[in-house]
């Protein structure tokens, strides 16, 4: 089997991946392929259209992407903007839930961020490089929550975000530190393939559990405009209680308007009710 990266050391082999992945699942003829591609030399094109057959593209009414093939197309395209693009603080609607001080998101090195101005608290996730210009900027508070919500949900299914490889969770830390330096619960979730590794706290791996989010959905509570403790400082009660040390085990309340869901995270990182 040949080394995917040595196959992909070429210009005109991810022109080909670029071209094929901005076809819209449309195969292409081979003259349509050529003239996408700035090879100047069709044999030398065919030559790295075929080393390309197989691994990254098939052959069927046209040229097309295997399913490898896109992952790698989109990997482009969501990547095909300057890494170093920044994108200045931009104010949130809300505040702190440890400190009370003012909310910003910004992006930078490849990483959102939608932190506390104050005290730093938040949370700073990958988000891709190439679709921060697809939102004008007023937007990309809420283009960052939707995206963590999808990475959180990716993870406590049990899928790695970077590789599809399988997660496992472990709850770290449990809720404590002072009132002058509050430490919020932490779940550890690490891919057992490419050992790449995200912590969240355990508020927000509740919060995206099905039953939960349907409480709040149900009570016009919005996940999806704002990162979780926006939400979650709206509630009439929002409290965590830790049931056992060993193993660790926490229960959350979530309340609002008399209705109340108590979601109880366990070692594992499974969300129960009991």
């Amino acid at each position: 089997m040949s080394d995917p990266f040595e196959l992909l050391g070429n210009r005109t082999r991810l022109e080909i991946i670029r071209a094929l992945i901005q076809a819209n699942s449309s195969p292409l003829s081979f003259r349509a392929l050529f003239e996408r591609t700035s090879c100047p030399d069709s044999g030398n094109f065919n030559y790295h259209l075929q080393q390309l057959r197989g691994s990254f593209v098939q052959k069927t009414d046209g040229y097309e992407l295997t399913l490898a093939g896109k992952r790698v197309g989109g990997a482009i395209l969501a990547n095909s903007f300057a890494p170093e693009q920044t994108v200045a603080p931009i104010d949130l609607d809300w505040h702190c839930l440890l400190c009370d001080g003012p909310k910003q998101a910004s992006y930078r090195d490849g990483m959102a961020h939608i932190r506390c101005v104050d005290c730093d608290g938040g949370a700073t996730f990958p988000f891709p490089a190439g679709t921060i210009e697809q939102f004008e900027r007023e937007a990309l508070g809420r283009a960052f929550a939707r995206w963590l919500r999808v990475l959180i949900q990716r993870v406590t299914m049990g899928f790695c975000p970077v590789c599809a490889g399988r997660v496992t969770a472990q709850l770290k830390r449990l809720p404590g530190g002072t009132p002058a330096d509050p430490k919020p619960s932490r779940v550890q979730f690490d891919c057992q393939r490419c050992v790449s590794g995200l912590y969240l706290t355990g508020a927000s791996v509740v919060t995206y559990h099905p039953l939960v989010e349907q409480f709040f959905f149900a009570h016009g509570l919005e996940l999806h405009a704002a990162h979780a403790e926006r939400a979650w400082a709206t509630l009439d009660r929002f409290n965590s209680t830790i049931i056992s040390e060993a193993p660790p085990t926490i229960r959350f309340e979530f309340e609002y308007d008399g209705d109340r869901i108590e979601p109880v995270l366990h070692a594992n990182g499974d969300v129960r009710f009991e």
